[in-house]
């Protein structure tokens, strides 16, 4: 087959293909340009999803009719002029195929002015070819309509998604480039409906609560480091704020929102015991850097980037988002409701309004005192009780009330080194499993099990590191038998489980002997946890076996046999050891599983439960 030249008309649509996916992509080329001209206000109006009308309107620079024309050619752009320049590129757009691509696949109408200029001037395109050029009066700025999207392109227009999912890509577009761009003020309607409408503000945080409302904007913590090669501004979402998704996982770099492989990897290791394996936390990163060691020309809709040094971006956002987290005390606070009834209660309520409340759970746990005892309904009935004694009863018996002392009695004024807090006391033990401390205005929960898991995990990961992990000899070996496959992986990872502090041979057949375990380890939990050991190495997550993922998973695993349990009764010195080795753990908020390690109730919130306030 001979080859041949492609026809201009053909050559616009392959462009036209590439920047073009669907409406949402003319908005994205459309609002970064006029985000390049230095506008302080974008307006975007659509219709039908945008398949019938995209309409973006600013106020920037504008343009004379010479360079309007120019802006419907291919390649023609004002941003850059070398190939130097593209190393340092600062704008969203420089390509110069955005306009007439878009103008190649749709009607569309040119219309801008600058600010120094009497008139304006019009140019109407259709299928990307000019069918007029004539001044016309406008205000200053640049005022783009697009109609009916792909209708010489039906091939494209059919693939579309519905208006709903059209215009939710719209939304999503201009939400990116107002957090991008606090200080200009956006507009979208839909059908005449505004979607989004928010000023121009002066910081990144008032621009989040004015995009998602103040619910959410109070559910984040916002830290920025700054570092010689790059500076990082974040907004994590709480340690009980998190999503089903990752549609609120948003990265912008020099301003630029883009898709990162790397940011993205970064995130969901630093935050990976934070939230647990079905959740997605929330996370608004925004990255600066030289333009020097990023390139934005990867892919023609300038969404995807590639570092100079990927490794390093890569661990230094790993460790600024540690830090951060560290520093913002990532435990959750609260005890769900305050005070509101359930539905079932508030059902309840309606059926029989002059029920007690306490009544409406049948399960609730009281203390009987005696039998006939029933407690006094009014102020004046309890004030007459208890004004003087009541003589004994032939027929009730006195009742002499016992309080069982708790077993763990704390001498006052013992402190707990939690963290960096100060002036932190140890109260007792609930359950034999919750630790319990006062702080200043409020009281910390802690799971001892949790805690201890923690702890134990970051240990043995350390001690692996550095093969010096602590063994105990077995006076009688563990007699062990397995099947084909667990003796198979086991002869795979033999020296791992040497690491760890195992000794374990061959003893013939399927018989294996465990003479020695970790010392950390139960004695009675060595054939348990050799079993799920192995269960974890045979398991990998992807198609080729990650081993250091598998062996982190042993890791874990070793911990939690180890750790406390809860019912496991502590001392008050092991309790208080506990909380200081957690407090120089470095992830000590949440256990290796995801799970938090400390909740926070604070003063106020008693308060409320108990009407005080």
């Amino acid at each position: 087959m001979p080859i041949k030249i492609l026809s201009p008309d053909v050559a616009n649509k392959i462009a036209a293909g590439e920047v073009v996916e669907r409406p949402a992509s003319v908005v994205k080329e459309l609002v970064e340009n006029t985000i390049d001209a230095g506008s302080t206000s974008v307006q975007v109006e659509v219709r039908a999803g945008g398949k019938r009308l995209i309409r973006v309107s600013d106020n920037g620079s504008g343009m004379s009719r010479e360079d309007a024309l120019l802006a419907l050619e291919r390649h023609a752009t004002s941003k850059i002029h070398t190939i130097e320049d593209l190393e340092t590129i600062q704008t969203f757009g420089f390509r110069g195929e955005a306009l007439p691509s878009i103008a190649s696949v749709s009607q569309f109408e040119l219309l801008t002015r600058t600010a120094d200029a009497v008139g304006g001037t019009k140019v109407v395109v259709e299928g990307g070819v000019v069918r007029s050029v004539q001044e016309s009066g406008c205000s200053p700025g640049t005022h783009i309509t697009v109609n009916n999207l792909f209708y010489n392109v039906p091939a494209r227009l059919k693939f579309l998604k519905s208006e709903t999912t059209e215009v939710n890509h719209i939304t999503s577009h201009v939400n990116w480039a107002a957090l991008a761009n606090p200080t200009v003020q956006f507009n979208l309607t839909h059908n005449t409906r505004t979607l989004v409408d928010v000023r121009a503000c002066e910081t990144l945080m008032e621009r989040i609560l004015l995009l998602h409302g103040k619910t959410f904007a109070d559910s984040l913590i916002e830290f920025e480091t700054a570092l010689p090669d790059m500076k990082l501004h974040c907004f994590i979402g709480k340690p009980d704020f998190s999503k089903a998704n990752r549609n609120y996982q948003l990265f912008f770099l020099n301003r630029r929102p883009i898709r990162s492989r790397i940011l993205g990897a970064a995130l969901s290791e630093a935050m990976k015991s934070m939230v647990s394996k079905d959740r997605y936390p929330v996370a608004f990163l925004f990255l600066t850097m030289d333009a020097t060691s990023v390139d934005v020309n990867v892919h023609p809709a300038k969404m995807e980037v590639r570092f100079q040094n990927e490794r390093a971006v890569y661990s230094e956002v790993v460790r600024i988002l540690h830090s951060g987290i560290y520093k913002h005390k990532y435990i959750p606070k609260g005890m769900g409701r305050t005070g509101e009834p359930t539905e079932v209660e508030a059902e309840a309520e309606v059926a029989n309004p002059d029920a007690p409340r306490l009544q409406t759970q049948a399960t609730s746990t009281t203390r009987t005192v005696a039998p006939s005892t029933v407690y006094p309904n009014t102020r004046r009935e309890f004030l007459q009780s208890h004004s003087r004694p009541s003589p004994p009863s032939a027929e009730t018996p006195p009742v002499h009330e016992t309080f069982q002392r708790s077993a763990h009695t704390v001498p006052r004024g013992t402190t707990l080194e939690l963290f960096d807090f100060e002036g932190v006391q140890l109260k007792t033990s609930l359950f034999n499993t919750y630790i319990v401390a006062e702080g200043s205005d409020c009281v910390f929960l802690i799971d001892q099990h949790v805690a201890a898991e923690r702890v134990l995990y970051e240990r043995f990961v350390e001690q692996v590191k550095t093969q010096a992990v602590p063994v105990q000899g077995l006076l009688l070996p563990v007699t062990l038998e397995g099947t084909s496959q667990q003796l198979t992986i086991l002869e795979a990872h033999l020296d791992f489980f040497k690491k760890l502090g195992f000794d374990i041979e061959r003893f013939g057949g399927k018989t294996i002997l465990v003479r020695a375990i970790p010392a950390a380890l139960p004695t009675r939990l060595t054939e348990e946890t050799v079993w799920d050991l192995l269960d974890q190495l045979s398991q990998p997550t992807q198609a080729q076996p990650d081993i250091l993922e598998a062996q982190d998973k042993a890791l874990i695993t070793l911990a939690c046999k180890s750790a406390v349990k809860a019912g496991d009764s502590l001392t008050v010195p092991e309790m208080v050891n506990l909380i200081k080795d957690l407090s120089k753990a470095k992830l000590p908020f949440n256990c290796p599983h995801s799970r938090p390690i400390v909740v926070e109730i604070s003063r106020e919130e008693l308060e409320k439960r108990f009407k005080r306030r």
